[in-house]
């Protein structure tokens, strides 16, 4: 039988005709939004091209009493990623720019790292680049607390002067790559980012309810306001900023399915034009990602999908595909604390044959010496967030402060592996007879890390990093103090934000609530400044006025 096509819905009505397998899947999961009271999600299902189903749950305007409808149009997040990608990709074809191109040809204003940086570093999220809102935050200012543009993300990643890690050797998500690639794609082809897509993408495509958040005070017709959820109920959640290419299009469940369609054809930049955008990203070390250009490109439970999520203000989104099946699933929401992705998956188990999860064989054990479980006791630093646990040995077994026992599996007792997710952890002696390690996932990322002494905790030791520190990069200015009971505190002084405990680590490590800092010294001893690593930065200098 014959699906109806377009199928509107703000509550859980009952249906005219006996549900489908697929409409009841879709009414259940997403039937915690079937309310007049609280915002809610659309959904859009579509196989080989054919839209099966379209519905929407909640509300589109708490204070109008506006429903929310699957013509309403909602931010898209990260999943806008694929579309400033998908430009790049046409200007390479176009001739306009190629994908090794420098970024610096097209961005001189970017710092010279010493090292080659590409277009496809950006793509694939392995420039290094920090992300320019987590920088922004350290200085005082997170993400929607002003409403700058593009004019301001550029500023602020050209004061960058160091890279978490050196391009094409690691994966790391910033939305710096993609703020550049929307510039790079507006320079190339001489014209902003919102007409080109409009041009080559949106129009030819038929997303006729599709633009970009350019200018976040222009009317849309049909928007639904975003809300997040607090101990006092709905709050709004208003996105002020007037940037895109890493976020920020606004769309509907449909338009994305033609989207999404336009892939199983060669509608959209002719053949090989799928294949090039799915195709994904690999490391100088040869480890292949699963990043491709704007997409993830992997395997869940025996079947391929492509696929991305978003978050902007309080609007949460979804976009997958599993090329197999043909199914496409689109989530749109405007409810902070709705899982689109969970949601997506539940409801493409009706159409997609997934196979059971699967879960890391068990480590086999090797015996080894007790000696050799002993000296690998103690404090352990992740050198990429800074971070450290304590391994310790309990009743004859290795295991990390959560109980996770570390299991022997080579005899030389230098390689050990998880029993719980199953990384593996490869240690080497320094010649001081401590070990340094590195944590190889199941997915082959690898991880150093290196043992640390316990923090001193004494007052001489808490005087010694009292002072006034700065970061140019991130334009802050940060005072360490001993409070009046003895404490260590951090504040900003160039913005509102503290006094917050320095929480002891390691020595001359300390965690804050957003992150930690390390202290630095000379050779003779002085501390001289601290570098700050938060998620997506690392080692953000600040140096002691």
């Amino acid at each position: 039988m014959r699906l109806t096509l377009v199928v509107l819905m703000t509550a859980a009505a009952t249906p005219l005709a006996a549900q489908t397998p697929l409409e009841g899947r879709v009414d259940e999961v997403f039937r915690q939004y079937a309310s007049t009271t609280a915002p809610g999600c659309a959904i859009g299902v579509a196989q080989r091209g054919r839209v099966l189903l379209e519905r929407a749950y909640g509300m589109a305007d708490l204070e109008r009493n506006v429903a929310l409808t699957t013509a309403s149009i909602l931010e898209a997040g990260s999943v806008s990623k694929q579309f400033t990608a998908a430009a790049v990709l046409l200007l390479a074809r176009d001739g306009k720019l190629s994908l090794d191109d420098p970024v610096r040809r097209w961005v001189p204003e970017l710092a010279d790292f010493g090292l080659p940086l590409t277009l496809r570093h950006l793509l694939h999220h392995t420039s290094g680049l920090r992300d320019w809102g987590s920088v922004a935050g350290i200085a005082g200012w997170p993400r929607n607390t002003r409403a700058i543009d593009h004019t301001e993300v550029l500023r602020i990643i050209a004061r960058m002067r160091q890279l978490n890690f050196p391009p094409g050797t690691e994966y790391e998500y910033s939305n710096s790559n993609y703020n550049l690639l929307a510039i790079v794609a507006e320079r190339a082809s001489g014209e902003s980012l919102p007409v080109f897509t409009r041009k080559r993408i949106f129009e030819p495509l038929g997303m006729t309810s599709t633009s970009w958040r350019d200018d976040a005070m222009r009317i849309v017709r049909g928007r639904a306001l975003s809300y997040d959820k607090d101990s006092t109920g709905w709050r709004g959640e208003r996105a002020i900023e007037n940037i895109y290419g890493n976020c920020c299009l606004l769309t509907t469940v449909g338009d994305l399915l033609k989207w999404n369609a336009a892939f199983d054809s060669t509608r959209l930049g002719g053949a090989g034009f799928r294949a090039e955008q799915e195709r994904r990203g690999v490391l100088t070390n040869g480890r292949t990602i699963t990043y491709a250009a704007g997409l993830y490109v992997d395997t869940w439970r025996g079947q391929p999908y492509v696929a991305h999520s978003g978050a902007t203000s309080g609007y949460r989104a979804n976009l997958v595909r599993y090329p197999n099946a043909g199914v496409s699933v689109a989530v749109l929401c405007n409810a902070g604390n709705a899982d689109p992705e969970g949601m997506a998956d539940s409801v493409a188990g009706a159409l997609v044959a997934f196979g059971e999860r699967t879960t890391p064989p068990p480590p086999v054990r090797v015996d080894v010496a007790a000696t050799a479980l002993a000296d690998k006791a103690g404090l352990y630093r992740n050198l990429r967030d800074m971070r450290a646990q304590r391994f310790r040995v309990t009743a004859g077994k290795l295991e990390t402060e959560s109980g996770n026992e570390l299991v022997p599996i080579d005899r030389a007792g230098l390689v050990f592996q998880a029993v719980r997710g199953g990384n593996r952890l490869l240690f080497n002696r320094r010649s001081d007879g401590h070990y340094d390690l590195r944590i190889v996932s199941t997915a082959s990322d690898t991880v150093p890390a290196d043992w640390v002494a316990d923090a001193d905790t004494s007052r001489t030791a808490r005087g010694a990093y009292a002072g006034v520190y700065e970061s140019p990069e991130a334009e802050a200015t940060i005072r360490v103090a001993v409070d009046s009971a003895g404490a260590l505190t951090v504040a900003r002084v160039s913005a509102p934000g503290g006094p917050w405990p320095l929480r002891p680590l390691y020595r001359d490590g300390f965690a804050i609530p957003s992150g930690v800092l390390v202290f630095t010294r000379d050779a003779g001893g002085r501390v001289t400044g601290f570098r700050f690593t938060t998620g997506r930065v690392r080692n953000l200098r600040f140096e002691r006025r």
